[in-house]
């Protein structure tokens, strides 16, 4: 029977992707994909979420891949449900992140004839998935459909050391009757799995040339990437580290090798490096990205998949790890002092200046979320402004957060949703710090909270997107800005927070932001904290920092 078969081939689906590692995965309803719903609800280990709307559940995947280095599952029916993930595809492949989807499908015989819910799902995602297979109608034989999941599941780990982790596409066509009338009587087949054998890749690692002038410079890494080899590396060569927001080194170490603001000295004051070595996605600080331009003829940059997204010409594959240790061990030269010390007095001078600073502005709102949350919790950051903020206004500390954000295309979208999938299953202290304007992109991204995530939740209402304003645009006499590039949604919300019956809090200043902050964390649930800005008043707040910063760098 073609019901029987459709069951088969799901739960031989499921029990695949459980042997191969794989506990979760995100569903959304819908009658053809119940074939999969069925296997992976019925006949399965995997902890599974069900979300109404895939768009969210995409996002919710995303995060909680984030959190657990692990690829996550996506079912969802036919027609246009599977292009609702399609954002949160985009940024899992530009920011690595391992999501295997499964998308339902009709079968071939009635494409084209005009039935209900049926589209073209051949390669819906382009080029931004790292594989994509169509697994045609199920049949007896599972050779064909393993082979299919073999090369999905490869691809999204990354595990041929090419193409790094990423989002995965298997299309699953499925004729009725869809299941059997005694779907609940069925006694599963079982499946038995050899494991699967990683290749053992051997990287040849050059040793660095001698350099007076050497930098480290760390951009995004999610998880435990060899922080602590980089640290070392650092140490041993005299060569300071800028640490990006997203490095997971700007929180949680002592080593003072580590920069943090670096936007503020590189505005003010020329430095000519010998020799750059390059960890991570490129860095969220514009000044640095347009120097990174410039130095690109002295510049490394490392990783351990082939070269993906970046235009550095000098390129080595290789472990982290295993180069950090390499070069420890093999190089026999150091830094000139002067130049790591100048560096650091820079570092010292503008933090010294950073930690005091108290003006109310969307920056102390940043800085002050990262000292409200204790040591061991994780902050997910907004893009626009949010991370920006959080990069300008934040100094190292030796507490440790963990630090995430959907910067792989920096969209404003799904951000709530990945929040939550990023907090669920842990008792740590979680909180999103995110602008009204993406607030109001992923509203329904709050019923995630549902499924027992409990997270914070810093809404900056400015009244519309801040970022522009820091714009030549906004200055060039443009009519319409306030309409077409503010965008004001007039969002109410706290009424937002009652709908999803979300518990709500409203700061007026810094000290109500932490006291708040503090108060939420003792709660379940998602919690909603507005504190409002004004947008001018915020760009002024800005500039007056980048003055006093002048100000004590020119020694005056």
């Amino acid at each position: 029977m073609r019901s029987n078969n459709n069951i088969n081939w799901s739960i031989y689906t499921v029990s695949y992707l459980q042997h191969s590692g794989v506990r979760h995965a995100c569903i959304s309803p819908g009658a053809r994909n119940s074939p999969l719903t069925f296997a992976f609800t019925e006949h399965s280990k995997i902890k599974c979420f069900s979300h109404v709307d895939e768009r969210s559940s995409a996002f919710f995947a995303l995060g909680l891949a984030k959190s657990t280095q692990k690829p996550v599952v996506l079912i969802c029916t036919s027609g246009t449900a599977g292009a609702n993930y399609f954002p949160a595809v985009i940024e899992a492949s530009m920011g690595r992140v391992p999501l295997i989807i499964l998308t339902a499908d009709r079968p071939d015989y009635l494409m084209g004839t005009g039935a209900n819910q049926t589209i073209n799902q051949q390669d819906l995602y382009g080029k931004h998935v790292r594989y994509f297979s169509d697994v045609g109608l199920p049949t007896d034989n599972n050779q064909s459909l393993q082979e299919k999941l073999d090369s999905a599941f490869n691809y999204s780990i990354g595990g041929d050391f090419k193409q790094p982790p990423g989002p995965v596409h298997l299309n699953f066509p499925f004729d009725e009757p869809l299941l059997p009338e005694n779907a609940s009587e069925i006694t599963p087949p079982l499946f038995t799995f050899k494991n699967i054998e990683k290749p053992v890749v051997e990287f040849s690692i050059p040793i660095l040339p001698e350099s007076k002038r050497p930098l480290i410079i760390v951009g995004p890494m999610e998880g435990n990437h060899h922080q602590k080899e980089i640290i070392q590396l650092a140490e041993k060569l005299n060569a300071p580290i800028l640490a990006d927001p997203l490095s997971q080194l700007r929180f949680g170490s002592n080593s003072k090798m580590v920069l943090a603001n670096y936007d503020y000295f590189l505005r003010c004051k020329e430095i000519n490096p010998e020799l750059i070595i390059r960890f991570g996605r490129k860095p969220t600080s514009k000044v640095l990205n347009q120097l990174l331009d410039t130095w690109k003829s002295n510049t490394i940059l490392l990783d351990a998949w082939e070269q993906f997204n970046d235009d550095c010409p000098q390129f080595i594959q290789s472990r982290i790890g295993d180069y950090c240790q390499y070069q420890i061990k093999i190089c026999s030269w150091q830094g000139g002092e002067d130049w790591k010390n100048q560096l650091l007095t820079w570092e010292k001078q503008v933090s010294n200046l950073l930690l005091y600073e108290s003006e109310y502005s969307e920056g102390t709102i940043a800085k002050c979320c990262v000292e409200s949350i204790e040591n061991g919790g994780q902050l997910f950051i907004g893009n626009s402004m949010p991370i920006r903020d959080m990069d300008m206004f934040t100094i190292t500390s030796t507490k440790k957060i963990d630090t995430y954000s959907n910067r792989g295309a920096s969209g404003i979208d799904g951000v709530i949703s990945s929040a939550l999938g990023l907090c669920y299953g842990n008792d740590t202290q979680s909180l999103l710090l995110i602008g009204d304007v993406s607030f109001y992109h992923d509203m329904n991204g709050l019923l995630a909270s549902k499924h027992g995530a409990n997270l914070t939740i810093v809404v900056i209402n400015n009244s519309g997107g801040g970022i522009f304003s820091f714009l030549p645009i906004a200055v060039s006499g443009v009519e319409n800005f306030q309409q077409y590039w503010t965008t004001d949604t007039g969002l109410a919300i706290d009424k937002v927070a009652d709908l999803y019956n979300c518990k709500y809090y409203f700061a007026e200043n810094l000290e109500d932001l932490e006291t708040s902050i503090r108060g939420s964390f003792n709660s379940k649930g998602a919690q909603i904290i507005e504190i409002k800005t004004d947008i001018r008043a915020n760009i002024l707040a800005h500039n007056s920092l980048l003055e006093k910063v002048e100000t004590v760098l020119s020694g005056h």
